[in-house]
């Protein structure tokens, strides 16, 4: 049996109820809410800092080691090998002046085997230096000098041992870091500041082993992090937090002022509607409020004095058990139908007369990038946006029962290829239509066909133009062989030799590819003098040089001849890939180069042309398969781009590396490099 109770009790314990559980769910979004708000400030600003700190270190790793580079090209100089050899200190000082002012550097010294300083530039006559011992690193200040990050080498091939010595103020490469990553620095010498790139940070105020947050002389917060270059010097980076930290107090702010708005509008709700109900009344408004939410499993008891609320109960009740029976047979079969469109890989939606999106399957979803709930209720235009100045996909759309084929964008920018069939959907006794789309992605059908079709008429163009000059140079042989003179024979030769080598050279490439492709490809790597295999390739290349009026030079690094642990075809095949490149991109009358050195345990060879250079957007694509780039001027303009591909498959096989040098400022020609492993000496 129904209890009923007072009125007056009944009103407070809702209003108690009500108070409570609004108050128990703001503290309990609240508090967590307002901790997640901090400890997200904290981890971004960190990871901000860490970032920049990582910027940092990376920087001045790429600053040591150009620095160390720079030392190893200028002790290689002859003419300074030349000053120092004959010990002219007055060519030496003007020298190296001269050298220190051209490649921007603060300090530029040479020392001899002990320790005395025997030629410097203006400004560096510091001679306690010459007894760094340390390849490269930093020194603190001293008497003579800033703070130095420096770097040596070696003076090789004179008659007695020297070493250049040279390096940057630590101050002027912290103007530069500060430019580069955002923070300001601080740098320290056993604790003590020496210099900064800007005089915001409060020096007293910043502890030796640094704090999380420091405030700085202009009021703001800055997080900090220390790097530690040696043991007397070390880097502070400082990160301007103050808006963030003023971000996160107003967040928090906020979200307290809501909770509190919250919690007195429940209140005052709470007082209205405890003055509106009675007990049976409230039964059924909690009963109706069931079948609002279609909870219709619970059966209506509601018992009453009243026989008008009691009639009202039971017709409640047959209601409950029809729409019971109802909506379990629509369930049933919304949840087949719904299963089997979204089985469907093509995506399956429909429209009102708005264009808004009233129903989408799975395959939709993952078609446009957009979850399901998000887009319904959307206009398919905002869905799927125009390419730039296209019109919008609703006016695009084709007939009912037509196919079309539509280029959209994404919301998140991605471009597709849909093709769209349309059919109008009319509900019996209904005043309006709806329309459904079935939507197919056909963007890798329509790439995947360009691609074949590029690649087919790149591979029919490289094949046509060597076929057509041997089949020309032939029927010239053939039918005035005869009449021509030695000097036209060896033209006509020349011209059938360089078609056989182009056509060699393709289907080489083409069947490294495929055999790359396929998983077959292997090296067969034996000691081997690289003199011969640049010999072998030379003889390949020349004429196709001289055909387009090139010179083409090579520098070893002394007579004797070096030994590769290599496989002799394929590295000349690597050799003659690149020189091919090196003169399709080469102006008349250019010079080619192959330079090779030897390292440790490589071999470096060098070929650099003196082309128009490779733009920086297209170098990440240069090692990829089926990449091209454009020739220069009255040279070939296709290619299969499969070259470099098959020269990086190859180098690496045998245990080297290929890559591209950035371009000198007076030369933009491009310098591609590749490694060798060396065949170790006996004894070795």
């Amino acid at each position: 049996m129904y209890e009923k109770k007072p009125f007056s009790q009944l009103r407070s314990q809702l209003v108690i109820a009500f108070l409570a559980s609004t108050l128990g769910i703001a503290i309990a979004i609240g508090i967590p809410v307002v901790l997640l708000i901090n400890r997200q400030a904290a981890s971004q600003t960190r990871l901000l800092l860490d970032q920049a700190t990582l910027t940092t270190q990376a920087s001045l790793a790429r600053e040591e080691s150009d620095l160390q580079n720079l030392a190893l090209l200028i002790s290689q100089r002859p003419t300074l090998k030349q000053y120092v050899e004959q010990n002219n200190s007055a060519s030496i000082n003007s020298y190296l002046d001269t050298l220190r002012k051209s490649v921007n550097l603060d300090l530029l010294i040479v020392c001899d085997g002990d320790h005395r300083l025997i030629g410097a530039s203006t400004g560096s006559e510091s001679a306690e230096l010459c007894r760094v011992e340390d390849q490269s690193g930093y020194l603190p200040a001293s008497a003579g000098h800033d703070s130095l990050l420096f770097a040596t080498g070696d003076v090789q091939n004179t008659s007695a041992s020297y070493k250049v010595f040279l390096g940057k103020n630590l101050p002027s490469v912290l103007t530069q870091l500060q430019q580069e990553t955002g923070l300001l620095y601080m740098l320290r010498e056993t604790g003590q500041a020496i210099a900064s790139s800007n005089n915001v940070l409060n020096v007293s105020s910043l502890p030796a082993s640094g704090e999380a947050r420091v405030r700085g002389v202009d009021g703001k917060i800055y997080a900090i992090n220390q790097i530690v270059l040696n043991s007397n010097l070390d880097l502070v980076g400082a990160l301007n937090v103050e808006e963030q930290v003023q971000t996160q107090n107003e967040l928090s702010r906020t979200l307290i002022l809501g909770l509190v708005f919250i919690v007195l509008v429940a209140f005052v709700l709470a007082l209205w509607l405890s003055q509106r109900i009675s007990s049976p009344l409230n039964h059924l408004a909690t009963v109706a409020a069931d079948f609002s939410h279609g909870n219709l499993r619970s059966p209506v008891t509601i018992q009453s004095g009243t026989w008008e609320i009691g009639q009202l109960a039971n017709t409640l009740e047959d209601a409950r058990v029809a729409l019971q029976h109802s909506m379990d047979q629509l369930q049933s079969e919304k949840t087949w139908v719904e299963h089997i469109l979204n089985s469907i890989v093509e995506g399956i939606l429909t429209m009102d007369g708005q264009n808004q999106i009233t129903f989408a399957s799975a395959g939709m979803s993952r078609i446009a990038g957009v979850e399901l709930e998000e887009m319904i209720g959307q206009k398919i235009d905002d869905i799927f946006l125009p390419v730039e100045s296209e019109i919008s996909l609703s006016n695009q759309l084709p007939a009912a029962g037509q196919q079309q084929n539509i280029l959209v964008k994404l919301q998140n920018g991605q471009e597709k290829l849909l093709s769209i069939s349309r059919a109008r959907l009319v509900p019996p006794e209904a005043r309006s239509s709806s329309d459904a789309l079935v939507i197919r992605d056909v963007s890798n059908e329509e790439y995947i066909h360009r691609f074949l079709g590029d690649f087919l008429a790149n591979i029919t163009h490289e094949f046509r133009t060597p076929l057509a000059a041997l089949e020309a140079s032939s029927e010239l042989l053939l039918d005035n062989l005869h009449e021509l003179s030695v000097e036209e024979l060896e033209e006509l030769l020349s011209s059938l030799n360089l078609g056989i080598v182009d056509l060699q050279t393709l289907i080489d490439n083409l069947i490294e590819a495929a055999s790359i492709e396929a998983g077959r490809f292997k090296v067969s790597q034996r000691p081997v003098a690289f003199d011969s295999i640049l010999a072998d390739a030379l003889k390949i290349i020349l004429p196709l040089a001289e055909k387009y009026k090139l010179r083409l030079e090579t520098t070893s690094p002394g007579e004797k001849s070096v030994l590769v642990l290599a496989d002799h075809r394929r590295t000349v095949q690597v050799l003659v890939n690149l020189l091919s490149n090196a003169v399709k991109h080469s102006p008349e009358y250019g010079l080619i180069q192959v330079k090779y050195y030897g390292t440790c345990e490589q071999l470096c060879v060098e070929v650099r042309d003196q082309g128009s250079g490779i733009p920086l957007d297209t170098r990440p694509l240069l090692f990829k398969r089926f990449a091209t780039l454009n020739a220069s001027a009255g040279k070939a303009m296709h290619g299969t781009g499969l070259g470099l591909s098959v020269v990086k498959a190859i180098v690496e096989a045998q245990g080297g590396e290929v890559g591209l040098l950035d371009p000198d400022q007076a030369d933009r020609g491009a310098s591609f490099w590749f490694t060798l492993p060396l065949v170790k000496e006996t004894g070795q």
